[in-house]
């Protein structure tokens, strides 16, 4: 058995809003700024393991909820108890002609368990806000009142609390459908199972599915910020000569912002938004020469050398360079077999970096300044997706937040964000010395990633607020 939800309230104040986050699905009804969109009732199911759970209806708006309730009051219909007058209204000329919309509303009371009535709270608890609650209360069912758009603060918040809990609708549910946060709509489904316990152990499994499915996106996009991180970090192009011509720059750059732009595509499609949902704002990337660092740990390894000895890894590197720069005399190739061993293969791999020093090729690499921001707007975005209901019809520009939100609760401070760049050029250093990581998606334990995704989860925007 379901749980019928209808969706009440005034026109236009975010009924079918609240329905699409409620399914995280943005083509459910239609959403505009202006009065009386939704014109007609339109049904949707919330389904668990293909079984459905609830069902949502969504109703056009309360338009004239004052003259409807000075009809209520007048002849044949006064005579009426409790919710007896729906149906004679419902089969009256009124119905068909001056109370259209809001007989399309009243015909679905008798066929509901719950009403869910939807409030703007940046708007005043008016009288015509009280006669539909009255309205409403008449069909003798349960109300759940939503306050909608409560992100932002309300002054008219108290006022809507003392009206309420005068009607002994105690049970009242903070949430946003545009600014939307997890916790805010697992106390909607607290509400449900407090007035439908028969459904209790039904409600805790949707909430138990929807709080991993949100953790499985937050994991999945924190391991996709650090694939662009690695994939940014070993990407280099080389030159024909230094400084390197304005073509080779733009086309290392474009390379750069292709890495970001697939990135915000999947998290898109991860998070189920669409393309035109995100814009991304254009940003300075720097570019130096890469180097390899022949003293990396990394290099070292893959070289075979024993990095305790530490006479012997200056030796060998100096050799080593000398061996891969045509320099190499009997004597010393002799001595850098010995060191190098059944390694020597894996030092080729080093031979044109190295050559690059000796030669007039050059290596375009990300700055880390680049790399840096790469990861605040990353991290920013995550942050947004988490918290953005698919009712929202504003596109989030990427990389416009930084002016915007100079005071918000989640701006992470100078301090913090210094903390996350130095725990990260270290990795940043490892993923440039494989350029072969550039085109490559790195499993989640391997350990530069994994240490990478360690920092993100350490340092990021607050993804406790699951979407």
């Amino acid at each position: 058995m379901t749980i019928s939800l209808l969706v009440v309230g005034h026109a236009n104040t975010g009924k079918t809003s609240l329905v699409r986050t409620l399914l995280r699905q943005q083509t459910f009804g239609e959403i505009s700024n202006q009065a009386g969109t939704t014109r007609h009732v339109e049904s949707a199911a919330i389904k668990l393991h293909g079984k459905t759970l609830l069902t949502l209806t969504d109703t056009p708006g309360f338009e004239d909820s004052i003259g409807l309730w000075e009809t209520r009051q007048q002849t044949p219909f006064n005579q009426y108890q409790g919710s007896d007058w729906i149906a004679p209204f419902c089969q009256s000329h009124l119905a068909q002609d001056v109370f259209e919309q809001e007989a399309k509303i009243l015909k679905q009371l008798d066929r509901c368990d719950i009403i869910l009535y939807v409030i703007d709270i940046r708007q005043a608890p008016l009288g015509k806000y009280l006669d539909e609650l009255t309205l409403l209360a008449s069909a003798s069912k349960p109300i759940v009142p939503i306050l909608n758009f409560s992100a932002a603060p309300s002054s008219h918040l108290e006022a809507w609390r003392k009206i309420l809990a005068e009607r002994h609708l105690h049970a009242v549910v903070r949430y946003d459908s545009v600014a939307f946060y997890f916790e805010d709509e697992k106390r909607l489904y607290q509400s449900l199972q407090s007035l439908m316990p028969d459904h209790y152990d039904d409600i805790e499994a949707l909430l138990t599915t929807r709080e991993a499915a949100a953790q499985s996106r937050q994991k999945a996009a924190i391991e996709a910020l650090a694939d662009l991180q690695i994939n940014a970090a070993s990407s280099r192009k080389i030159c024909k000569k230094h400084p390197p011509e304005h073509v080779e720059v733009s086309a290392f750059e474009a390379h750069i912002r292709t890495l970001e732009s697939q990135f915000i595509r999947s998290l898109l499609q991860l998070y189920e938004f669409r393309k035109e949902d995100v814009l991304p704002d254009s940003f300075s990337i720097q570019s130096g020469e890469w180097q390899q660092d022949i003293f990396a740990f990394d290099t070292l390894k893959e070289w075979g050398l024993n990095t305790g000895a530490s006479a012997m890894t200056g030796a060998a590197i100096g050799a080593g360079v000398d061996v891969m720069t045509g320099g190499l005399s009997l004597g010393a190739a002799t001595a850098m077999g010995a060191i190098l061993g059944a390694s020597w293969q894996t030092g080729r791999h080093y031979k044109d970096t190295l050559k690059s020093k000796l030669t007039r090729r050059h290596y375009l690499c990300v700055d880390p300044a680049t790399l840096g921001v790469l990861c605040l707007r990353g991290l920013a975005l995550i942050t947004h997706l988490n918290q953005r209901g698919h009712a929202s019809q504003q596109a989030y520009t990427l990389g416009k937040h930084s002016k915007d939100d100079q005071s918000n609760e989640n701006k992470k401070s100078e301090e913090s964000i210094k903390t996350l760049i130095h725990d990260l050029k270290p990795l940043w250093k490892s993923a440039q010395q494989h350029p072969e990581w550039s085109d490559q998606t790195l499993a989640p334990s391997q350990p530069v990633k994994q240490q990478i995704i360690t920092v993100l989860k350490a340092h990021g925007h607050d993804l406790n607020k699951q979407k």
